[in-house]
Parts: C-alpha cells; sequence; structure tokens
C-alpha cells in the first residue's frame, strides 16, 4: 500500500481512493502537467504474471485509444521496478452505486444518464473492446452531469485466457477475483454477470448489453435486479429467474419497457445486439407521464443537429460548400429534424462504383463509419471513412476486394475475394484478413447478423442463401431457388433486427425489372414473396423497407414483427446507381441516415481498337459497350467477347459484316470465351462457375456441356489439335490450379465429349491464364510463387519437364504470337511486353522489351484483356470510357427517416 507524500514516477501521491478487484486507486498529482489523477496500483496476481501483465499492457494501449466524453481517459502506465499501476483520468462526483442507495431514479434523470453510458458502449464496441464488468461502481456522475465509464475493457484484460476456456473457473472471473468465498462483498459485481458469463462461457459486446438493462433497471427501480444471500444465490438468480417487470415505475415508457426485455434476454441470440440499438430506443422516449398523468419532457439526449453537425462540417468543409443553409436547416427547434443531404469530395483519380455487379459501399449501423470499393491506380482498394472526418482510411494488403459489409458493431469489414471465390473479413482498423469459407461462384451479396453469423448469396444455381460462422467454417444453405415457378437465384440478402429473418432478393427469368422482394423466416426456413418488381432490400427502422427498381429507391410500410408489408411503395430517391444484377449501391443506417451512389444505371461503354507496335490506333467500329476478354477467331475474322452490361452474355463481332451477334442468351453471366482450334465452337464459362460449356460459334445448335466440376472451372487454351483443354479450377486448399480436359472432339461433327479431367499444375500458389504454344509444345501461364506474379514456361503436357521464368518485375496475362517466336504479356503498370522466343531444341528466350507503351482497359476480372493479329502485327485491346462513372457521387442523407414518415406513412 502507497502512503500520501510518496511518489510514483513523476506523481505524488495525495490520498486513498478506495480499493476495487484489480487494485487500489488513490489521487495523485502530476507534477509535469499540474493535474490530479487517479492511479491504480495492480494486484500482485497481476502484477506478478507477465504473461497477465502482458496482457494488461496491450490491452491499456488499446484503452488508450480511445477517445470519448463517457469513457475515463487512461493516460498511461507506470513501473518503478516493485509497483505497476495504471495511470488514469480523475473523475470527480458520485459513483451512479452511491446515488441508487438513494433510492430510485426519476425518469428524467435515469434516462440520460443511460444514454450516456450507451454512447460509451457503443464506442468501445465499436473498436472491439468489450467491458465484461459494467456496474453502478465503474460508473461516475460527475457535477455537471456528465457520466463517465471507468475501467473499460480492463477486466477481460487481467484474466483473457480464462474466458476463453469453455469451463472457465468463476473464482479466477475479473468480477469475483477478491473474496470470491466471502458472502456479500462481491454481490453487487455478480448481480450484473450476463448468463453466459456467470456460466463461464465466452463473452462479447452482448454481455455488456445483459449488465446496461440491470443497471438501467436498478436505477429506475432502485433496488436489485437479481439478489440472493450469497454468490451462488445471485448467480443461480441470473441464470433462472426473470426480472420482476412489476417492479417498474407504471409511468416508465413502453420503449424502455420493451428496451429492457431484449437487454435481458438470457439467450444472448436474443438479445439487443448493440449499444446504439440502445441508444435509439432511448431517443424514442422523448416523454414521460408525470404523476398527475400529464405528459412533461425528458431531456435524454444532445440536439439532433448537435449530433450530426461534425459530420456536416467535414463534409462541407470538403466540397467548399457554405455552412450557413446546413446551420439554419439543422438549427435546434421543436419541429423534427431537418433532412440534409451532402456530398462525401473523393480524392482526385478515385473512382467508386466500377464493379459491373456487386454493391460498392455499406454504411455502420451507428451511421458514423461508410466502407467502399473503388479504384486508385487501376487497382481496386476498399476505404473506410469516418463521417466526421476528410480523409479516408484505406485497407490495405487485400486481393482484389468485392461487396463490402459491415458486423453489427462496426468492428469488422466483410468482402469477397474477387476471383478466388473466398469470403473474408479483415478489422475495420486494418490488418491481416481472415478467411470465412470458400465459396462456388461470384459474390451477390452478404449481411452479418447479431448472432454472430453471416448470410450470403452467390451465383451458383444450386443454392441461393448460404450461412456461415463469422469465425469461420463450412457455409450450409438456407434456400434453393425454385425452378418450377421461374426463380433463378436467391441474391442480396439483409438480416432484420432480432436475427430471425432475412430480406432477400428472387431473381427470375427476363429481364431484372422482374425480380421480387422476399423475406426468409429463420425460425421455419419459409419464404414469401413481399413486392413483385424490385431489388436488393433494407429494413429502415423507422419501419420501412427500401428498395432499387430502374435507378430508383422506392418506400413502402414494412410490419417488422409480422414481417408483411402496408401499403403501396413510393419512389423517395431517384438517380441512385444499380447494376444490371440488381446490386442498388445504397446502404441505411439506425440512426437514419442514408448513404448511396448518385448517378444512372451503369453501362461502361468501352470500344475495341487497333493498336499496332509504334501506338497507333486505329478503332473498330463495333459499338460501345461492357466489353471484357476478347478472343481473335483463328482466322482473324471475328472475336468473341464477354459483354458484361445488360445482358452479361458472350458476344461475337464480325470484321466483315461489322455486327454484333449474341451467342448465348443465358440469364446469368456467361464469360470466358475460348475458340476451339478450328474456329467451328466457342467455349465458356456458365454464371455458377462449375461448369464448362462450348456452342456452334454460328449461333445454331443448342449450348452442349464439357465438364461439370466441384468447383469453378475457368477455360484458358486448347492444344492445337483440339483433343485437350487447359482450364483453371480453384482448389479450396490451394486456389487457383491447372486442369486438362482431354479427349474432346476435334470438331462439330466429332464424338460427344468426356468428362476425363486431370492435373496439370498444381501448387500452394496460383497459377492461371494458360496458353499452350502453337507447336503444342509449351506452356504459358501466370503463377504468384515467388510473391510476385510473374510469368512462366514449362513443357507441354509433361509440365514436370523443366520450368522457366520468362518476366521479371512481374507480370500477368500471357500470350503466344501465332508464329510461336514471342511471348507477350501485361506488366504492372499496364504496358504490353513482348519476349522473343528462340528456335531450336530446348526452351530459350531473350530479353523482354515493351510493345505498347500506354496501359488499356486490364479487365474485370483475372481473365486476358487483349489479343495479337494472327501476323503478330498489331494488337486488339478495349479501351475503357473512364468518362462513364465520373459523374457517380456518394451521397450522404441525414435523418432520412424523417423523410420517409413524411412520404410513406406506417399508420
Amino acid at each position: 500500500m502507497l502512503t500520501a507524500g510518496t511518489t510514483l514516477g513523476s506523481y505524488q501521491i495525495l490520498a486513498l481512493l478506495g480499493a476495487g478487484g484489480m487494485g487500489e486507486v488513490y489521487r495523485a498529482r502530476d507534477a509535469k502537467l499540474h493535474r490530479d489523477v487517479a492511479i491504480k496500483v495492480l494486484l500482485p496476481a497481476v502484477a506478478n504474471d507477465p504473461d497477465r501483465l502482458a496482457r494488461f499492457s496491450r490491452e491499456a494501449q488499446v484503452l488508450a485509444s480511445l477517445n470519448h466524453p463517457n469513457i475515463a481517459a487512461i493516460y498511461g502506465l507506470e513501473d518503478d521496478g516493485n509497483v505497476r499501476a495504471l495511470v488514469m483520468e480523475l473523475v470527480e462526483g458520485p459513483t451512479l452505486a452511491e446515488r441508487i442507495a438513494q433510492g430510485a431514479v426519476p425518469l428524467d434523470e435515469a434516462l440520460p444518464i443511460a444514454r450516456q453510458i450507451a454512447e460509451a458502449l457503443e464506442a468501445a464496441h465499436e473498436q472491439g473492446i468489450v467491458h465484461r464488468d459494467l456496474k453502478p461502481a465503474n460508473i461516475k456522475i460527475r457535477p455537471d452531469g456528465t457520466v463517465k465509464v471507468l475501467d473499460f475493457g480492463l477486466a477481460k484484460a487481467i484474466d483473457q485466457a480464462a474466458s476463453r476456456r469453455p469451463q472457465a473457473d468463476l473464482a479466477n472471473s475479473p468480477t469475483l477475483s477478491i473474496h470470491a468465498t466471502e458472502a456479500g462483498l462481491i454481490l453487487g459485481t455478480a448481480a450484473y454477470m450476463s448468463p453466459e458469463q456467470a456460466a463461464g462461457k465466452v463473452v462479447d459486446q452482448r454481455t455488456d448489453l445483459w449488465a446496461f438493462g440491470v443497471v438501467l433497471m436498478e436505477m429506475l427501480t432502485g433496488r436489485r435486479v437479481f439478489d440472493g444471500e450469497t454468490v451462488s444465490h445471485v448467480l443461480a438468480a441470473v441464470l433462472k429467474d426473470d426480472p420482476d417487470w412489476t417492479a417498474l415505475p407504471p409511468t416508465t415508457p413502453a420503449s424502455i419497457r420493451r428496451l429492457l426485455r431484449r437487454c435481458l434476454e438470457k439467450d444472448r441470440k436474443r438479445r439487443l445486439p448493440d449499444a446504439a440499438d440502445a441508444r435509439l430506443e432511448i431517443d424514442d422516449a422523448p416523454l414521460a407521464a408525470s404523476g398527475d398523468g400529464s405528459r412533461v419532457a425528458v431531456p435524454v439526449s444532445r440536439p439532433a443537429w448537435r449530433r450530426a453537425l461534425p459530420v456536416v462540417a467535414a463534409t462541407v468543409i470538403a466540397l467548399g460548400v457554405g455552412g450557413t443553409a446546413v446551420w439554419l436547416a439543422m438549427r435546434e427547434s421543436s419541429t423534427p429534424p431537418a433532412v440534409v443531404r451532402v456530398t462525401i469530395a473523393l480524392h482526385p483519380g478515385e473512382v467508386v462504383g466500377t464493379t459491373l455487379l456487386d454493391p460498392d459501399l455499406a454504411v455502420s449501423l451507428d451511421g458514423r463509419r461508410l466502407v467502399y470499393l473503388g479504384t486508385a491506380g487501376g487497382q481496386y482498394q476498399l476505404s473506410v471513412r469516418a463521417l466526421n472526418q476528410l480523409e479516408p482510411t484505406p485497407l490495405r494488403g487485400l486481393t482484389n476486394p468485392r461487396t463490402p459489409f459491415l458486423s453489427p458493431d462496426g468492428a469488422w469489414v466483410g468482402f469477397f475475394e474477387g476471383g478466388l471465390q473466398t469470403l473474408k473479413k479483415v478489422a475495420i482498423t486494418g490488418g491481416s484478413a481472415l478467411t470465412l469459407c470458400q465459396i462456388t461462384g461470384g459474390p451477390r451479396g452478404a449481411s452479418w447478423g447479431p448472432q454472430d453469423t453471416v448470410i450470403f448469396a452467390t451465383t451458383a444455381l444450386d443454392t441461393g442463401l448460404l450461412e456461415v460462422s463469422a469465425g469461420g467454417g463450412e457455409p450450409r444453405v438456407l434456400t434453393t431457388p425454385d425452378t418450377a415457378k421461374g426463380e433463378v437465384d436467391h441474391v442480396f440478402p439483409e438480416i432484420l433486427p432480432g436475427g430471425e429473418a432475412v430480406l432477400f432478393t428472387i431473381l427470375t427469368t427476363g429481364p431484372i425489372e422482374n425480380s421480387q422482394v422476399a423475406v426468409l423466416d429463420l425460425r421455419t426456413g419459409r419464404y414469401r414473396v413481399l413486392m413483385e418488381g424490385g431489388s436488393n432490400p433494407h429494413y429502415a427502422a423507422s419501419g420501412h423497407l427500401v428498395y432499387g427498381v430502374g435507378g430508383t429507391l422506392r418506400a413502402v410500410a414494412f410490419d417488422l414483427d409480422r414481417l408483411q408489408v402496408r401499403g403501396s411503395p413510393v419512389p423517395v430517391v431517384e438517380r441512385v446507381v444499380m447494376k444490371t444484377s440488381g446490386a442498388a449501391n445504397f446502404s441505411l443506417a439506425r440512426d437514419g441516415s442514408l448513404v448511396y451512389l448518385a448517378g444512372d444505371l451503369q453501362s461502361p461503354a468501352r470500344t475495341l481498337v487497333w493498336v499496332d507496335r509504334q501506338g497507333r490506333e486505329d478503332p473498330i467500329p463495333a459499338p460501345p459497350r461492357g466489353y471484357a476478354i476478347p478472343r481473335l477467331s483463328p482466322d482473324g475474322r471475328r472475336v468473341a467477347l464477354e459483354v458484361r452490361d445488360q445482358e452479361n452474355d458472350i458476344w461475337i463481332w464480325a470484321f466483315a459484316g461489322q455486327t454484333l451477334t449474341r451467342l448465348t442468351f443465358d440469364p446469368i453471366l456467361d464469360q470466358f470465351p475460348v475458340w476451339t482450334p478450328d474456329g467451328a465452337r466457342v467455349v465458356y464459362t456458365s454464371g455458377n462457375l462449375a461448369n464448362l460449356f462450348w456452342r456452334a460459334a454460328d449461333g445454331t445448335g443448342a449450348a452442349e456441356p464439357l465438364a461439370d466440376a466441384p468447383s469453378a472451372m475457368v477455360g484458358n487454351a486448347f492444344s492445337p489439335d483440339g483433343t485437350r483443354l487447359v482450364f483453371r479450377q480453384t482448389h479450396p486448399k490451394t486456389g487457383f490450379d491447372l486442369s486438362l480436359l482431354l479427349s474432346l472432339p476435334s470438331g462439330a461433327g466429332g464424338r460427344g465429349p468426356t468428362r476425363d479431367v486431370r492435373p496439370l499444375v498444381a501448387t500452394p500458389f496460383n497459377e492461371l491464364n494458360a496458353e499452350v504454344s502453337p507447336d503444342g509444345a509449351w506452356l504459358a501461364y501466370q503463377s504468384n510463387e515467388s510473391g510476385t506474379d510473374e510469368i512462366y514456361v514449362r513443357p507441354f503436357p509433361d509440365v514436370e519437364q523443366g520450368r522457366w521464368q520468362v518476366s521479371t518485375g512481374g507480370g500477368t496475362r500471357p500470350l503466344w504470337a501465332r508464329s510461336g517466336r514471342e511471348l507477350f504479356y501485361l506488366a504492372p503498370d499496364g504496358k504490353l511486353m513482348a519476349v522473343p522466343i528462340r528456335p531450336g531444341p530446348g526452351f530459350t528466350r531473350g530479353n523482354a522489351a515493351v510493345v505498347v507503351d500506354r496501359a488499356y482497359f486490364a479487365g474485370v476480372g483475372l481473365g486476358r484483356s487483349y489479343d495479337v493479329s494472327p501476323d503478330g502485327t498489331r494488337f486488339l485491346m478495349i479501351k475503357d470510357a473512364a468518362a462513364a462513372t465520373a459523374a457517380t457521387q456518394l451521397v450522404v442523407v441525414l435523418n432520412f427517416f424523417e423523410e420517409l414518415k413524411r412520404l410513406v406513412p406506417t399508420k
């Protein structure tokens, strides 16, 4: 024990303030900054245990980054060799426990306190910090009414390892770490434990929501919610007994009663998942009945314009827009908060909304952070933008990310890794991405629910919605499209509050306008259609369902309890960017904010050009479309292309007649065309990437399946005799591998195809974009085995007989010249390189040189985005019309729910 007058570092001890579960707390004077602080001297059990001390120090470092007016700040750690202590903000005023000891707290006093506690929890949970020991004794009330929550997250740091054990010993729990066997000394702590904590199970932020409910109910009733003679009796009450709801004052508003019931759900899967939801429920209780039956105002929160002002101010500054109009629109008044629209300024060269099929943005439930997918320097990247800051923070180290979504607490960003068919998550603050599961097909939306599961969708036609644990594992199928009813796929899920139902879109045969908005009841496994004609639905906490139709957002009243819509839909926002897949680029926060990408229905107007070795362009008169993956026919008279816009099919451009003809007509994405060596057929990959098909190039006859594999298949190249097809296959453990489909017929009139599939190049690295040399002797491909994508050559088909690296400094998408004397590839800066290949036995090559010194469209996936003419004198390139997406803007609408209420009454 320290005594008054002694020093610890630069701090002079003034007096003992008290003792707690982690040590003794002293008032001290900071000699350097001339301020009083609180110093908590750690218990020997912590201070002398290197592992526990290291955990404590790491947790304290994280907590020191918290900067919130309702959380007591941490200033530093002190260690003089004998005493280890935590230096914290000194908060004057009584604890909430002392205030409750005086009797029940009136509603108009209790709700402002509760709201500030909820804000503190909300801020900490956003950083992944859980208190685990929230109780009135850890909450102080300053003389000016400001609430300060103490000891945030430190309990977890003390016994983090024990919390991971399935049967953790309660005697070692931080809340029971002192006098655990002495009746009456620690009942106050045990009384605020959640059922899972009392049972020694792993805890998360929902434990804090339980304790919050206990604290709020104790304030309103003036007595313990769970009580008993001994610790065992208290814990038994927590695990088995229901709160005495009749103890609440009769004047308690219905919204507060609902809040308490949701916080005090013993099954944490049914418990309120987010502190932001608690804050919103308190905001929805602005009036309380007085004793005489009249209504009196309850000042539960700061005015809405004060809360939103930092967001608006930052955005206005970024845009250079005058602030007077915004200030007047949001001035404090008795009228509902004004609806304010502001635009987020993007950095020069930064473009959002460039993907053709997937949603590109998501806003956190509390409306504080926006995550969006954009391009910078020709690469896709996810960026996090706090809406009260001017600068975004890119999430580094992610490979081709797609379709961002957020965890309910805002601490994690989920995304799909494009091309690799992987669902992943990464901390919103950055770091290494973690794999949740492998997927089949391309992504079509995902949602992270309160039960810590992710429901997602893909383009695989044999499944609709799937579910996987947010910690990773094997996904399970929730729905399967009913083909008898014309259903093609189930996509764009959103888990509703409470986690018991999911909104989603049913894609049907025909145009995207024929899609349906539906809801799945997870309790029964049944789904039903809510609206005909619409896509990508989101739930608004104002009691509405918002969805997209043809670039317009529509809203309809929605009964969350009955999962039913009421009334007719009404257009609420126009010119919202929608994709041809039905993805609508908007997101809603629970605080009433809307974020959307403003613009027209995207249809990238790319063009085709010939480029010679001197860089001269010769335009090809094909109409501007969403071209990708061009493949010249063996005779050079036609080119097969993906056209990714309204149809997402394979088309063929004929140079002689200057005609563009559609080859495939599937309602799903067809891609990666490959010509047979005789030019009679085109092989392509169908939408779920699990099936290879081919069809006669003149459009006659039906498409025929070539192979049906359990993982993604993308055709790359034929052997010159047309009997073998090299294709890319996705393996859940090794990523992209090269395989061989054998015994193919040599022409359209040959015998039927077989399904003889054999591995070709399969390593722990990614191998893709294979090309067979014109003489059939060599295989060129792209691999990341060195840590960077490079071009390699092996003998074909005996690939184990040698290997040569062709590129240096990076290379992708190889292509042989028809003469076999050159091998082309794309450098990292997009320039086209050529490597001379010398004839003779063995593989001999020269030095690479630039042949096209400017970058053209590099593709929307991992396939080759160029081709070479049969004589090798010029190159077929796709010219990207960057201006097609330059008009889009990120728009934030504050208090959007007020507009919904005005336009679409819920009663």
